[in-house]
C-alpha cells in the first residue's frame, strides 16, 4: 500500500510540474480546461488498456458507480487546481489545497472503519505540516485573485480531492484498476460537457502537446496507483502521503528552473520523510 502510494505522489509530483510548465509558456489561462481534458483523455487510455494487463477479479456495479463519482469529483477539481495555481497566490493555494486533500479522509475515514495505530496516527500529525511546508513557495507571486477568492478555491479544490480518496476507498480490493478507469472516463466526459456548455474547448499550441502527452501518461500511473493504495490501505495514511506530491515538484523546479528552496521546504521535506516511516512502521 505504501509503495503504491509513494510511487502516485511521485507521478503527480512531476505531473504537477509539467503542467504548470505548460500553462505558462502558453500563457493563456482560459485554456485550463483544454490541457485538463486532453492529459484525461490521454490517462483516460492508458488505464483503459491497463485493463487487458490486470482483468479486475470482480468489478461490479457498486465499484463502478464508486468510481464514476470520484471522476465527477475529479473532474470538478482539476481545473480549480489549475487556475489556483495560474492566477492566485502560490503560497497560499498549494499548502491550503494539500491540507484540505489530507484533512478530509483524516476526518471520514476513521468513521467509515478505518483502523489506524498509534504510529499511524503520530504520522498522519506529522504530514500535516509537512504538506504545507513542502508547498510554499519561495518566491512571491503576481496574484491575480484576491486572497479571499483564493482560500475559497483552494477549500474547494482540496474538498474534491479529499473527497475523490474517501470514494476510491469505498470500491472493493477485487475491483483493481476498474474503479480508475470508470473515473477517467466519466472524468473526460464531464470537462467534455463543461466545455461544451461553456464554449471553452479549443486547439492546444503544438508545442503543449508533447507535455500533454507526458502529463496524461503521468497521470495514468497515479490514477492506478492510488485506487489500487485506496483499497489497500487506511484513506488517510493514502491521502497524507499523497499529500507530499508537492515535494517532486519543487525539487523538478529546483533543478531545472533553478528556484530556490527555502528552509521551511527543507524542513517540510524531513518531516515528509519521518511520516512516510512512521506509516511503513505502523
Amino acid at each position: 500500500m505504501l509503495s503504491l502510494a509513494i510511487a502516485s505522489a511521485i507521478s503527480l509530483g512531476v505531473a504537477d510540474y509539467l503542467a504548470g510548465v505548460t500553462l505558462r509558456r502558453d500563457g493563456r489561462v482560459q485554456m485550463v480546461l483544454t490541457y485538463t481534458a486532453l492529459t484525461i483523455a490521454i490517462a483516460a487510455v492508458v488505464v483503459g488498456a491497463g485493463l487487458l494487463v490486470a482483468t479486475p477479479a470482480s468489478f461490479t456495479l457498486r465499484d463502478a458507480l464508486w468510481g464514476v463519482a470520484a471522476g465527477v469529483s475529479i473532474g470538478l477539481a482539476l481545473p480549480l487546481l489549475m487556475v489556483g495555481f495560474a492566477r492566485g497566490p502560490i503560497a497560499i493555494v498549494a499548502p491550503v489545497i494539500g491540507l484540505v486533500a489530507l484533512a478530509v479522509p483524516a476526518a471520514i475515514g476513521p468513521l467509515l472503519g478505518d483502523q489506524l495505530s498509534a504510529l499511524e496516527v503520530v504520522g498522519l500529525l506529522v504530514a500535516f505540516p509537512a504538506a504545507a511546508l513542502v508547498a510554499v513557495s519561495p518566491q512571491p507571486s503576481q496574484s491575480a485573485l484576491p486572497v479571499g477568492s483564493a482560500l475559497l478555491l483552494s477549500i474547494t479544490a482540496g474538498g474534491l480531492l479529499g473527497l475523490t480518496a474517501i470514494l476510491f476507498g469505498r470500491t472493493g480490493i477485487d475491483s483493481g484498476i476498474g474503479p480508475a478507469v470508470a473515473a477517467q472516463a466519466s472524468a473526460l466526459l464531464f470537462l467534455l460537457a463543461v466545455a461544451a456548455v461553456t464554449g471553452r474547448l479549443a486547439r492546444p499550441r503544438r508545442t503543449a502537446v508533447l507535455p500533454a502527452v507526458a502529463v496524461g501518461l503521468l497521470s495514468a500511473v497515479a490514477a492506478i496507483c492510488s485506487v489500487l493504495a485506496y483499497q489497500r490501505g487506511p484513506v488517510a495514511i493514502v491521502a497524507a502521503v499523497l499529500g507530499l506530491a508537492p515535494g517532486p515538484t519543487v525539487i523538478l523546479a529546483w533543478w531545472l528552473t533553478q528556484e530556490r528552496i527555502n528552509r521551511l521546504q527543507m524542513v517540510g521535506f524531513s518531516l515528509g520523510v519521518v511520516a512516510v516511516v512512521l506509516f511503513a512502521l505502523g
